[in-house]
């Protein structure tokens, strides 16, 4: 009779969670997915799980919330969420209040709280103007998204953002100075509002700054820029700029061959706990091609880093 019972229980808790999944296989299990910590050399995150490295396949930009429980992602067909529970990670889910086409949503960063989807959207083509917009998670799922304005969005051209733990959203934006490449801008957040944009001094020298990946504690950045020499829309590099105890920066400094390629690095994040780098490494910028493909990389921070800085 216990036995019996218990196999009751069973079944009836496979039937009432089945949308979670607890009686099939999990997707993943495990920190990051269960995948095994890269090294110092830049390596795909969850190859043949998340990444598959084949011409008209697209991963990007993956971002994990501050608890680690949570990763967005993005492919052509959208944005994608899966979510680490007692059994295991869920089948990663389309988000579908967010409306995708070849080049919207662009940049998506999730929120410390993993309540909130951020993105850019374009309106024509992928160098008009683009604003920033924000999806939100309720009660009943993820509702549609909303367009951010000032000082969020500007006039100008707005890029991409990541996302401190103290909700201060870092994002490249061309106003001021479109004509020579865009600058990094901090919002501080103050309550549930963001203030007044400011820009942050960099000795940029030759490069075209975009797409900043702040780290959780606002201690360093990394950005992308396309590689000096290069024509405009070709291989871009990543860079690395440190925030000094005065609050000033460095000057930014190539990330070096293990990271950097003849592909384009772009699109990086910083890991909650600081120890990983993920960035996008694609062979073009436009996914209508065939043979154009882009992989979420992923490698081990501790010696692009000052002990300081870990």
């Amino acid at each position: 009779m216990k036995q019996m019972t218990t196999r009751i229980v069973w079944l009836v808790a496979c039937l009432g969670v089945g949308t979670v999944g607890l009686c099939a296989e999990p997707f993943a299990k495990g920190p990051y997915l269960g995948q095994t910590q890269p090294g110092s050399t830049a390596q795909v995150f969850a190859p043949g799980l998340i990444c598959h490295s084949e011409p008209r396949w697209w991963e990007a930009n993956g971002t994990f919330s501050a608890d680690g429980n949570t990763f967005c992602f993005q492919r052509v067909s959208g944005i994608f969420i899966t979510e680490n529970t007692d059994q295991g990670w869920t089948t990663p889910e389309l988000i579908k209040s967010i409306p995708a086409n070849t080049y919207s949503p662009w940049s998506a960063c999730l929120s410390p709280d993993a309540n909130s989807i951020f993105f850019t959207r374009a309106l024509v083509k992928p160098l008009s103007k683009r604003n920033l917009y924000r999806c939100n998670r309720t009660a009943r799922g993820w509702d549609k998204p909303q367009e951010l304005g000032p000082p969020l969005s500007s006039s100008d051209k707005d890029i991409s953002c990541s996302i401190a733990a103290n909700s201060n959203i870092y994002l490249c934006s061309g106003r001021q100075r479109w004509e020579e490449g865009s600058w990094i801008w901090v919002v501080p957040s103050v309550g549930n509002t963001w203030t007044r944009a400011a820009r942050i001094i960099l000795d940029y020298g030759p490069l075209r700054t975009c797409s900043p990946g702040i780290a959780p504690d606002e201690s360093f950045i990394v950005f992308y820029s396309i590689k000096p020499g290069a024509r405009g829309g070709t291989e871009t590099n990543l860079y690395l700029t440190l925030r000094r105890p005065d609050g000033s920066w460095t000057k930014p400094r190539n990330m070096g061959p293990r990271i950097n390629s003849g592909y384009y690095e772009h699109g990086p994040r910083i890991s909650p706990d600081k120890k990983y780098l993920f960035f996008n490494r694609s062979n073009g910028w436009d996914p209508r091609i065939d043979s154009v493909h882009s992989d979420i990389c992923w490698l081990e921070l501790k010696e692009y880093l000052p002990e300081s800085h870990r």
